[in-house]
């Protein structure tokens, strides 16, 4: 398929590196540009692109560099309105994103997850389940690890989780999964998309080549998923309420698939109703890829979470740490909140993606003892919250000292939460660096109480 062509792929880190890898091995000549000097690229990135046989171009991406270019893979946080894109849809240069040159270069059967809240833990949840069934299975995607890193060459025996986001899906065209899940759409990355409309008909793409052979696992408790077209497949629903006629529920402490018991409530480790109805839309992905109650029981009963996500950090002097640098949303953070009986001491702000705080002033009085808001997005935050009656908060310029004015003013039974509401990128270079920082801040306190 790209045997002999001439493929750019438009940003490196990890996943640029993976897509150049895969095209070099499938017979393409590569060339990778970034706009970070070489220099400047973290030394694991730097040693991988110096010691591969492409044609490296960083600092800059010149037009140029489109002459004789056959196909463009994008890294799906660039945006396509920067001018090497203008200047490569002029010359009528088609660009793909790294999930659908995944898609293009397996043979496997691929269950894929997305949605505004809940992509994470519901994919690593179902790599887990698959991993105790009897096909070989690998995650990749938007949670980490590249898809083109696991998908290359993989047959169709095997079974591939992907987390997709809508960036991803944007730059797809013949991505086709068994299974699409969807946990929920709320407004999100509206700074990218413009509208809702937009961000909505960016998820649908995950759909747009799915058969009625196929399946679609939808969230019936999430009002906007419910009343969309949700294309040709086999619509299965999930809901933790009997009533809602889904296929997959729970009732009286267990989880229910059409009747059948798969496994009590109680053996889920990870809090909250959100994490609930992750477990209920991977036990409904698992069971249309026909996996016994037996394998998906023992897969929840192991599954441990995820780093980033609602992680507990630790307990020092009486006081609790949670992180939740994952919460990249104001709904993230609304159900992170939502998961503790009792107030919190609250770190968050950071880049302003153009979300509305104000309808989260409400459940700040319930469970907000004290905002300590920061970063970029931390001004606004504040005085938009104090507009909905809210005014329990400081500002503090970045993380650490947010850290400091939580850990001044918390006390014994205290929980102090990392969950910002904001993506991380007007300071960090994603949330895993935020919540690593975050974790480090408190080990640091321990040492030091």
């Amino acid at each position: 398929m790209f045997k002999g062509k001439r493929v750019v792929v438009l940003g490196a880190a990890r996943s640029g590196i993976a897509a150049a890898q895969v095209l070099l091995a499938s017979g393409a000549e590569v060339i990778l540009t970034d706009i970070t000097p070489l220099h400047q690229m973290p030394e694991a990135e730097r040693v991988a692109l110096q010691n591969m046989n492409i044609r490296l171009v960083t600092g800059s991406h010149p037009p140029a560099l489109l002459q004789g270019t056959d196909l463009i893979v994008k890294n799906p946080g660039i945006s396509p309105n920067i001018e090497f894109l203008a200047a490569a849809r002029a010359m009528n240069i088609k660009w793909i994103s790294e999930l659908e040159l995944a898609w293009l270069v397996t043979e496997a059967e691929l269950v894929a997850v997305t949605g505004t809240n809940g992509k994470t833990t519901t994919t690593a949840l179902l790599g887990e389940i698959f991993s105790c069934g009897p096909r070989p299975s690998a995650v990749g995607g938007n949670i980490g690890v590249p898809l083109t890193e696991v998908s290359f060459g993989k047959s169709r025996e095997w079974i591939l989780i992907a987390e997709v986001s809508s960036f991803q899906l944007e730059d797809c065209y013949q991505l086709h999964p068994r299974v699409a899940v969807f946990t929920n759409i709320t407004p999100d990355h509206l700074d990218r998309h413009g509208t809702m409309e937009n961000y909505i008909a960016a998820k649908l793409r995950l759909v747009q080549n799915q058969t009625e052979a196929d399946y679609v696992v939808v969230n019936m408790d999430d009002p906007v998923l419910s009343a969309l077209n949700l294309g040709r497949g086999k619509r299965v629903g999930y809901s933790l309420s009997p009533s809602a006629g889904a296929d997959c529920y729970a009732d009286e402490d267990w989880f229910y698939w059409r009747g059948e018991k798969i496994a009590p409530v109680a053996e889920l480790k990870i809090p909250g109703r959100h994490n609930r109805q992750n477990a209920l839309a991977a036990v409904a992905a698992a069971k249309v890829m026909d996996l016994p109650a037996e394998t998906i029981r023992r897969g929840l009963a192991a599954f441990a979470g995820v780093e980033h996500r609602l992680e507990f950090v630790g307990e020092y002097r009486g006081i609790r740490f949670y992180n939740d640098s994952k919460a990249t949303n104001p709904e993230s953070t609304r159900i992170a909140l939502n998961s503790f009986a009792r107030k919190v001491v609250l770190l968050a702000g950071g880049y302003d993606k153009g979300a509305d705080f104000r309808a989260l002033a409400g459940l700040f009085r319930d469970k907000v003892r004290l905002l300590v808001a920061y970063g970029a997005t931390g001004e606004k935050m504040v005085r938009q919250l104090a507009q909905g009656g809210f005014t329990e908060a400081v500002l503090a310029e970045d993380l650490a000292g947010a850290f400091s004015r939580a850990t001044e003013r918390a006390r014994p039974g205290d929980i102090v939460l990392l969950s910002p509401a904001c993506a991380s990128w007007d300071q960090y270079k994603n949330f895993e660096e935020r919540g690593r920082h975050f974790k480090s801040l408190v080990a640091g306190w321990r040492d030091k109480v």
